[in-house]
């Protein structure tokens, strides 16, 4: 995977910080998801119907 830029990195250490406000930990897939919107290589909608397919099918 790519380098991750000061901002990105500051980024994905709040979206983990929110987390665990919540009482939750991000799983490997969310990070590399996160890590992946920060590139372009996805956008949030498509992790979200993603995640919406992986549920629905159970």
């Amino acid at each position: 995977m790519k380098e991750l830029d000061q901002q990105v990195q500051y980024d994905i250490a709040q979206v983990k910080a929110t987390m665990a406000i919540e009482d939750m930990a991000p799983d490997s897939r969310t990070l590399e998801d996160l890590e992946k919107i920060a590139f372009g290589e996805k956008t949030a909608d498509h992790v979200i119907k993603e995640i919406i397919e992986e549920y629905k099918n159970g």
